[in-house]
């Protein structure tokens, strides 16, 4: 039993520290242009965070004004609240959505984050050797996008060139 309380217990618990500092490190951070992704990956569960201000999701962070505008929140809610077009990773992971936890941040005068978060659990996490973060191809004006891997045996953070979408999780 002590084994396994290692293997599965501690790394929870890592997690359970670490994204809570990012998120406070983070949360009054609002940069234009810059996104941040946590992915962790526990046993047979990958966990992924988006942490993007409405600028770069929408192309705008005040309320819509239009018909266009209100379309494009619309459209942002749907795909977001889905979780499809996320994340990819390989095939041989065997690795299907398992819950979406999304609120939609209220649009204002001020600056507006979105912070949807997805679990995917995997049928084989052995082969779970990179995700492709393919929810940058639908964000708009990214100059920066900075991930944060935490897994069992490793803790990281990388910053991806424009373009990029893989990371790799060993």
């Amino acid at each position: 039993m002590p084994s396994r309380f290692k293997r599965v217990a501690l790394p929870c618990l890592a997690l359970a520290l670490v994204i809570p500092s990012v998120e406070a490190f983070g949360k009054d951070k609002h940069v234009h242009g810059a996104v941040t992704f946590n992915v962790a990956v526990e046993g047979n569960v990958l966990s992924l965070e988006i942490d993007a201000p409405a600028i770069n999701v929408l192309g705008f962070e005040k309320s819509p004004r239009n018909d266009g505008e209100r379309q494009a929140v619309a459209s942002v809610d749907a795909w977001l609240s889905a979780g499809r077009d996320i994340a990819g990773v390989p095939r041989a992971a065997g690795c299907r959505l398992q819950s979406v936890s999304y609120e939609a941040p209220k649009l204002g005068r001020g600056h507006a984050d979105y912070r949807p978060r997805y679990v995917f659990r995997c049928d084989n996490p052995a082969a779970l050797e990179w995700v492709e973060l393919w929810a940058l191809r639908r964000l708009k004006d990214v100059e920066k996008a900075e991930v944060n891997v935490i897994g069992a045996t490793m803790q990281r953070q990388d910053s991806l060139a424009p373009g990029s979408l893989r990371v790799t999780l060993k």
